[in-house]
């Protein structure tokens, strides 16, 4: 994509631009190595050929923001931020190894993962999801491509591009519909998001992970918008009979239309996936490929 390499091997606060990781309409992810210290970082750039307005500019600032108020072991940890050139903007955080899940699902043969598994990445999601909730920010678009793995084949929360900053914790906030249609909310296509909202996302996430297959996949007849509004997903166990009855009623009281009758929040969610704690350590690597999208 045009604008792709502008910044290969220029040097970015403390960070040589080795290669690009992905681009997309609106800017570029680049591998950077720092100077003098053993640490590589992602570097996130807007092109510098688009005309961004003022509120994309402030709005990417206000992912740097929320990411440094996030620091927790499940959330991609946030080194620097600033512009260089003529006030392009630009985001340094950690390098994901591991690629995405959304990378680890593509590599699979059906694309499901063990059952220890999907529970292992979910639990630590989860973590990073409650923690983000509990200082009141909103996720909104948490999908497979936006859950990373860092060097310890660790899950991370990433991709605050579209998060909102809640006045109180489990409110309710008016917004535009934005986000990723096949793992969205019915409510988010009302322009209303909240921590129910994420939950929801993660409800999709779990149904594929254990199952294969999103909840709704687009039709002929139907979109993706009215599946998520009126009609009820296949249950899990029609696609795997092997997954067990409380994790079935788990995920599709996640998946409920009505935000009031799913769980009461994450780790409620978490929790109903499985009644004692999971520990195992993963066991699958993740392809090492693309670390997030823009």
């Amino acid at each position: 994509m045009e604008g792709s390499n502008e910044y290969i091997g220029r040097r970015i606060g403390n960070y040589e631009v080795k290669n690009v990781i992905m681009s997309g309409a609106f800017g570029c992810v680049y591998m950077a190595q720092h100077k003098t210290l053993p640490r590589t970082a992602a570097i996130k750039v807007l092109h510098s050929y688009h005309r961004h307005t003022q509120h994309e500019l402030e709005q990417f600032f206000l992912e740097a923001e929320l990411l440094e108020q996030l620091r927790h072991p499940r959330v991609l940890t946030i080194y620097d931020a600033g512009t260089i050139d003529n006030n392009v903007p630009y985001i340094i955080t950690e390098y994901a190894h591991g690629g995405s899940l959304r990378d680890m699902l593509l590599d699979l043969h059906p694309r499901r993962l063990p059952q220890q598994e999907a529970l292992f990445i979910l639990s630590q999601i989860g973590e990073g999801l409650a923690y983000t909730h509990q200082r009141c920010i909103i996720h909104r678009d948490l999908k497979p491509g936006n859950i990373l793995f860092n060097k310890n084949n660790d899950a991370l929360l990433a991709d605050f591009g579209i998060a909102l900053l809640m006045h109180t914790p489990g409110g309710e906030h008016r917004a535009s519909m934005v986000g990723t249609p096949l793992y969205m909310a019915p409510e988010q296509f009302r322009g209303i998001a909240s921590a129910y909202s994420d939950q929801y996302a993660l409800g999709c996430i779990a149904y594929e992970l254990f199952t294969g297959h999103p909840p709704f996949t687009p039709g002929r007849a139907v979109s993706l918008k009215d599946l998520h509004l009126y009609h009820a997903p296949i249950r899990p166990t029609h696609r795997n009979p092997q997954i067990p009855s409380y994790i079935e009623q788990a995920i599709l009281t996640a998946l409920e239309k009505d935000p009031q009758n799913r769980h009461a929040n994450i780790r409620t969610f978490i929790s109903a996936l499985h009644p004692r704690p999971v520990y195992r350590q993963r066991q699958i690597q993740p392809v090492r490929t693309r670390a997030y999208q823009v």
